[in-house]
């Protein structure tokens, strides 16, 4: 640098930090102004000055399109206040439907103890209609010493003036962040400098309070003492700024211009100069244009001097590819795979992106980024992709579940140019992965699934696949497989011995994945056909051997079969205990599409009990908008909406939910999901139209389920479908209705008793143990933690508890509970 820098004293405006002050009076501050009015440096001076808060500070990036990578880094924003908090984000991903965004405000709460702030910086990069409908949730939901602050350049676009209305949001708009005439003198005697009347009024009309221009004209004027030239941000920012160091301290500062933030050791690898760490270190002292992040240890610049580098960054397009190559190469040092492939990407260093994707584990950070893979993988040369096939089959094995056209259209262009290429090393073992993806795209179609399966198998010759891992959702969410795969009546029995027969074949080439596959479909066929004693067998086994390989989904699928059979055994009270047992488990995954099968798994079981109340909310108010086919077992989440709707006698709304039911179960031909539509219809229909139509929509299902023998899902709705069962004629076939009467009296003898339990049982030892904590006056987080159970299953207990005790109210509970000696009295 040439000469001694002039290190400027900023002035920290009171009248700022009062106004500041209101963001502990509301859910969400918003930050409105132009670039360069201070908005980012003011905040940051107010929360740096507190002791009695903790802060999150997240910056979009500039041009930032893909909504999920934003969702992962906002994520990892919020490590520094909460790790747990931090992983439960990233894992739950970015909430797509309302129910989504209730379970991340439920993690937001239960992490969210002390007075906390979390500053969203530069909004107006953000394009997520997603992210924009979570703020106007957490804004409305007013958690708890939570404070969302918005610093933008423009209106995000949420409700402002409506939160405004009720409370619940503030603003701080540019207006008052301008300088006053009073407050620019002050800035220039408090840095040594008396300006003439002349020199106020000229830099008041040609900077207009606007902050940047100021600091920059103070710049200038310390070197040359004149006001003159200061018109134009842009050449001033050069002139004061820029053109004061010399041209190796330059290169350092293009070279950074393309980074967001960056450490002192990524400076220096960037770069290739040993000096950039002094050299940073010196702008972020002496530099209002250049910040450090004490929490992140990251330095970035401001907006106005980035953009200034980015246009002088003049050297040739090999130059900046140079140093973007780098960047990648850096970010691929630390492992961070994601930002190395943004950064390869605009290099054009192609082949390093395949690098990437030859590592192992490449599938799971494919939905962190997918746009940003895409776009990387769109743009390289189909004859390199080709000649790179782990990487490439990497790519489409995980493009597949989000793009099926595309991903099936690379995958059998792939396909046959390696049958071709006679010289492709391990070929086998890349046409064994291409079959495994095959079996993929079959999920639909047992029998083809098991035939790709075995061909995978042969093809690894004893191996496993280097792409597969035993982390992916084998259920596709649902928490009944039998579900997925009957398509063809009178096939049943044969498909879950097809299933039985082939399913180590793909266990084995999947590295454990669908570890215990085959006696969750021996355990739901048997209890859908009425053999109990093997169904709950098989239904230990499934939980048991799934468990080997880490297999919570079809932990799941076993743990609803238990519930199932513990109410048709008459064992209602322990119906969904098993289920509630993997409640901390499943929270702790923190993926949406294990905790909505879960969900889903309890919402059936509390609706066979008749306990509409203790439904999950999202299922039990049946809004069909919310729902999302994939992330929400496959459509079997309609079964649980629709017997919400018979629970509520909401005869009307059933039948519209039918028609939806149909809509998603007919194009796969779903056999279980369209007796269940059926039956629904047949309920809906005799209490608005009458007997015969209701037999019009029943006789057809059970033309459908007789083939198979399928009786549990009229046994489970007995005490609607009675009177129409009775009335069918004999002939139809008397054993299988012998079958469902009798398997439908235990239901009903189970459901009464249930009912008496719920009046008179006494308190299990574990609600007993919460509601006296309950009474010690600790909150349900805290009881949550000492008995090392999940917030949600505390909550469940709390239900079951009030339910019991008749009533609804925490006080009236516990003054119940001491009037029937269950807590001492208090003296």
């Amino acid at each position: 640098m040439g000469g001694k820098p002039f290190n400027p004293i900023f002035l920290r405006r009171l009248r700022i930090n009062n106004i500041l002050e209101g963001i502990f009076r509301v859910p969400l501050f918003l930050l409105v102004s132009s670039m360069g009015y201070g908005k980012t440096t003011a905040v940051r001076y107010f929360l740096n000055t507190r002791t009695d808060l903790s802060y999150a500070w997240f910056s979009l990036s500039c041009g930032e399109d893909d909504e999920q990578w934003m969702w992962h880094k906002f994520s990892q924003c919020l490590e520094g206040l909460n790790p747990e908090l931090a992983q439960k984000m990233a894992q739950y991903g970015l909430p797509e439907t309302p129910m989504d965004a209730e379970r991340i405000l439920d993690i937001i709460r239960s992490a969210v103890t002390d007075r906390t702030v979390i500053v969203l910086d530069d909004y107006h990069e953000n394009k997520s209609e997603r992210m924009n409908r979570l703020l106007t949730v957490l804004a409305q939901a007013a958690v708890p010493e939570l404070h969302l602050v918005v610093i933008s350049r423009s209106y995000p676009e949420i409700p402002v003036e409506e939160l405004a209305l009720k409370g619940l949001c503030q603003e701080l708009s540019q207006d008052k962040f301008e300088f006053d005439t009073k407050e620019t003198i002050e800035l220039f005697n408090l840095n040594g400098f008396s300006l003439a009347t002349r020199e106020q009024t000229l830099l008041y009309q040609i900077t207009d309070g606007w902050t940047a221009a100021i600091y920059l004209a103070l710049l200038k004027y310390a070197e040359d003492r004149t006001l003159d030239d200061i018109r134009e941000i842009t050449r001033l920012m050069k002139s004061a700024v820029y053109d004061k160091f010399d041209q190796g301290t330059q290169q350092v500062l293009l070279k950074l211009s393309l980074l967001d933030s960056f450490t002192v050791d990524g400076a220096i690898f960037i770069t290739e100069d040993k000096k950039a760490a002094g050299l940073i270190r010196q702008f972020a002292a002496n530099n209002c244009f250049f910040r450090y992040d004490n929490k992140s240890r990251t330095y970035s610049m401001h907006a106005i001097l980035k953009g200034l580098l980015q246009d002088l960054f003049t050297g040739s397009e090999e130059d900046r590819s140079t140093v973007l190559y780098r960047c990648g190469d850096w970010y691929a040092k630390l492992d961070k795979r994601i930002e190395a492939i943004r950064f390869y990407h605009q290099a054009s260093a192609h082949e390093k992106i395949l690098d990437i994707y030859e590592r192992p584990g490449s599938t799971e950070f494919f939905d962190r980024a997918p746009q940003t893979i895409i776009r990387a993988f769109a743009d390289i040369d189909k004859t390199l992709k080709l000649s790179r096939p782990l990487a490439y089959l990497t790519y489409i094995y995980s493009l597949v579940a989000i793009d099926a056209e595309e991903g099936v259209r690379l995958l059998y262009e792939a396909k046959a140019h390696y049958e071709a290429d006679r010289d492709l090393v391990d070929k086998e073992q890349f046409l064994g992965e291409i079959a495994l993806i095959e079996s993929i795209l079959q999920f639909n179609d047992a029998p083809m699934m098991s035939e790709c399966q075995k061909r995978a198998y042969a093809l690894f010759g004893g191996t496993s696949s280097r792409i597969s891992n035993a982390t992916e959702i084998f259920t596709f969410g649902a928490p009944h497989t039998l579900y997925l795969y009957h398509k063809e009546p009178e096939r049943l029995l044969p498909l879950v011995e097809t299933i039985e027969k082939n399913v180590d074949y793909y266990t084995h080439i999947a590295n454990g994945c669908g570890t215990g596959f085959e006696h969750a479909v021996r355990a739901e066929y048997c209890l859908e056909t009425g053999d109990l004693s093997q169904a709950e067998l098989s239904a230990y086994k499934t939980v048991f051997k799934a468990r080997t390989k880490n297999q919570l989904c079809l932990v799941i699928c076993g743990g609803l079969c238990l519930a199932r059979l513990a109410i048709l055994n008459n064992r209602p009270a322990e119906a969904a205990t098993w289920l509630e047992s993997l409640q901390a488990e499943t929270d702790a995954a923190g993926n949406p599409i294990l905790l909505n099968a879960l969900e889903i798994a309890l919402g059936y079981v509390y609706g066979c009990l008749g306990d509409l109340s203790q439904m999950p909310k999202w299922l039990r108010e049946g809004d069909l908008s919310n729902c999302n086919l994939f992330n929400q077992g496959m459509g079997i989440n309609y079964i649980v909406i629709g017997r919400a709707a018979v629970l509520r006698r909401s005869y009307a709304e059933l039948e519209i939910i039918v028609e939806t039911m149909r809509q998603t179960y007919q194009p796969n031909n779903h056999i279980f999901g369209l007796i269940y539509a059926g039956i629904y219809s047949a309920i809906a229909k005799i209490h608005l139209y009458g007997t015969d139509e209701a037999l019009k929509e029943l006789l057809p299902v059970i033309e459908l389920a007789q083939p198979d023998g399928i009786i549990a899902p009229f046994a489970e709705n007995i005490p609607e479908l009675n009177l129409l069962l009775q009335g069918i004629e004999k002939d139809q076939d008397s054993t299988w209705l012998e079958k469902v009467f009798k398997l439908g009296e235990h239901y009903v003898k189970a459901i009464e008793k249930f009912n008496l339990q719920g009046a008179s049982e006494p308190l299990t030892s574990r609600e007993s143990e919460v509601l006296t904590l309950l009474a010690e006056g600790l909150s349900q987080k805290e009881i949550a933690e000492r008995l090392y159970l999940s917030p949600n299953t505390v909550k469940r207990h709390l239900q079951n508890t009030y339910k019991k005790l008749g009533t609804n109210n925490k006080i009236r509970a516990l003054k119940m509970a001491r009037e029937l000696n269950i807590l001492p009295n208090h003296h």
